[in-house]
């Protein structure tokens, strides 16, 4: 049976269905009286904290920006007013307000343009400078040199490629197709092919990755999409990996007809900015140790093709035109006097980043050693190129303002409940990630490096995007975006992670705001019922894509509530004044109640027997990479706000 516990005042016995009933039959209870402070939230409190975060001011809280820090301070602010308990900097810091904010490294590479050199020397004959290159040599050899961000750019961080780091390297060049060897087809393009020493040059992609990119427009497969050519390393390798087992020294990858079609007939766009939102950054202390050895990548423009295919069996426009048809390609060394000589002259550039943290301590002297994680990301993509009428803000109000603002309100109506004598059992952790859109880096930072033991945590509940319901006036071109009317949500992972916690929200729910409650993203494979819209046969893999699923990897029962996708996600138009705030009181009040109920019941939810097997590899990734060895939270970063 579950007991729970309201603030030492209520006692009751819920009895579990019989072990006859289905798995997942409701927990029939008494009628509820209150759950918590719970009944404290309010729509005008969200409204209050929305319209800040979500405040042209803030310039869409990109991470990192001012408009970030900004926004962790505001969190802080009301934390500390509170009274929660910071979990965040324990020493060195400066003011009342840094104690909340958890620090974390950023690092940007960023390539500089004008020290990085690419030159193709070849037999004298023939045509020279390519058509964007500059030739000179006479009547010997000639060498050709290429501007990088017109001619070629690095290709870093992807594909299995490496990440960016400064490069110098000469060596005579080999075409290997497509570059990738797939085990399952016995296509091998390195096969009967001298590439040791040698820069390897590359077109296309197999067909079923191709077929992939092509059926979701070209946006992948989304956060945890399954390679259709199976595990690297082992069922296949990309060329980066293949030139490295075959002792290439680097991999030129030739640009595709998407690439040229947008970077302004066969450049790169320049390569030099980051854009309106600066650099991009990654997080030093992420060190994935790769499935295998990989090669430095470049890619190639127009001339730069022309110029290495010159002379050959095959020119650059027929090897080009062979990729963009996913023909197949036979593999050839190129003239020996032919010879590619690269340089990547690279600067770097730390930042910083925060998660906030706020601790209200459970009652109990055993279980308040035990926790409930709630979180919500409160970061947002910055700014875009304006709107017709000049509005160049991504505001976030739904994403993720929205479930900033219920964290916010859960806190305060948490805080205020324990000052009026209704403490949980078990303590709370409210969690604000950072990074959530660059790579759900602020809870892969919580889950790798945290400041608790992770086997205490009970459960982790997750919100994102609950500001929005459906209306009248609601015209979506999207048909693969979900959005719920009024009083209904989205709930992703129970019945994947846990069915015991799939009961409790249930039960709770029954008791209290009486949701319906949507399991159509509830799945890990598409089928008529679940996640059937997206681009098969993947769908919008959404139990992949939000910060729950950091803790699942770690093997923590979660839940992540959203009300759907809708026409301004990821857009200037997502804007405070379109938020429904009732459903978003609605749904607080639910997550609030739930929370109370795992922070108090006698047992804990336990984790499915059974789970998706892409879950099962990155639960022993994460295992392997050490992830959750409790680690003391850094003391504040240089430029962190206070």
């Amino acid at each position: 049976m579950w007991r729970i516990l309201f603030g030492g005042f209520v006692l009751f016995t819920v009895a579990l269905a019989a072990q006859n009933k289905p798995k997942l039959t409701k927990v029939k209870t008494a009628p509820v009286i209150t759950y918590g402070n719970s009944d404290s939230i309010t729509e005008y409190e969200m409204k209050i904290y929305d319209y800040f975060l979500a405040s042209d001011q803030l310039e869409g809280r990109n991470l990192p920006s001012r408009g970030f820090d900004t926004a962790a301070l505001y969190v802080a602010s009301h934390l500390a007013e509170w009274g929660l308990k910071p979990g965040g900097s324990l020493t060195g810091t400066n003011g009342p307000l840094q104690p909340y904010l958890m620090p974390f490294e950023l690092v940007s590479k960023t390539v500089i343009a004008g020290e990085s050199k690419a030159s193709l020397t070849r037999p004298a004959g023939g045509r020279g400078g390519g058509g964007g290159g500059r030739g000179r040599g006479g009547n010997g050899p000639r060498t050709t040199s290429f501007e990088y961000g017109k001619d070629w750019t690095v290709v870093a961080g992807g594909r299995g490629a490496p990440p960016l780091e400064a490069l110098e390297v000469s060596g005579n060049l080999a075409f290997v197709g497509n570059g990738y060897v797939i085990k399952k087809t016995n296509i091998d393009p390195f096969q009967g092919v001298d590439v040791k020493g040698k820069i390897v040059v590359v077109a296309g992609l197999p067909a079923e990755l191709a077929g992939q990119l092509g059926a979701q427009g070209g946006r992948g497969g989304g956060r945890g999409a399954p390679n259709p050519l199976g595990e690297p390393c082992t069922d296949f390798m990309t060329p980066e990996e293949a030139a490295a087992k075959n002792g290439a020294i680097a991999v030129v990858t030739l640009q595709s007809f998407q690439q040229l079609a947008g970077g302004n007939g066969g450049g790169f766009g320049g390569g030099r900015g980051g854009g309106l939102n600066g650099p991009a950054y990654t997080v030093p202390m992420f060190k994935v140790t790769p499935a295998c050895p990989v090669v430095p990548a470049i890619s190639a423009g127009v001339a730069m093709t022309n110029d290495i295919f010159q002379g050959e069996k095959k020119n650059g426009a027929e090897i080009f035109y062979g990729a963009g048809s996913n023909a197949k390609q036979d593999s050839f060394e190129l003239t020996s006097e032919k010879k590619l000589s690269l340089k990547i002259a690279v600067k770097s550039e730390s930042n910083h980043a925060e998660n906030v943290v706020g601790i209200l301590e459970g009652g109990d002297p055993v279980k308040k050693n035990e926790f409930v994680v709630i979180s919500a990301h409160l970061d947002h993509i910055g700014l875009s190129a304006p709107l017709p009428d000049g509005h160049n803000v991504n505001n976030g109000a739904d994403d993720d303002g929205s479930g900033s603002t219920a964290l916010l309100a859960l806190a305060r109506a948490y805080s205020e409940g324990a000052a009026k004598g209704m403490r949980p059992a078990r303590s709370i952790i409210f969690l604000w990630n950072a990074g959530e859109e660059k790579g759900l880096w602020g809870s892969q930072y919580f889950a790798e490096f945290p400041f608790v033991d992770l086997s205490k945590v009970v459960a982790n509940l997750n919100i994102d995007m609950i500001g929005r319901t459906k209306t009248p006036d609601l015209k979506d071109p999207d048909k693969t975006h979900v959005l719920v009317e009024q009083g209904e949500v989205l709930l992703v992972g129970p019945n994947i992670s846990s069915d015991e916690l799939e009961r409790t929200i249930e039960t709770v729910n029954d008791g209290y705001q009486k949701l319906k409650l949507n399991h159509f993203y509830d799945a890990t494979k598409p089928d008529k019922d679940h996640d059937n819209l997206g681009p098969e046969p993947n769908g919008q893999r959404i139990f992949y894509r939000s910060d729950h699923y950091n803790f699942a990897k770690v093997g923590i029962p979660i839940v992540f509530f959203t009300t759907g996708l809708h026409p301004d996600y990821h857009r200037p138009t997502d804007t405070p004044d379109k938020i429904d705030y009732k459903e978003m009181m609605i749904v607080s009040k639910t997550v609030s109640a739930v929370g109370w109920v795992l922070a108090n019941q006698e047992g804990r939810p336990a984790l499915n027997k059974t789970l998706p097997e892409q879950l099962m590899k990155d639960m022993k990734s994460a295992k392997d990479q050490g992830w959750g060895k409790i680690t003391p939270v850094l003391k504040p970063l240089p430029g962190e706000p206070f």
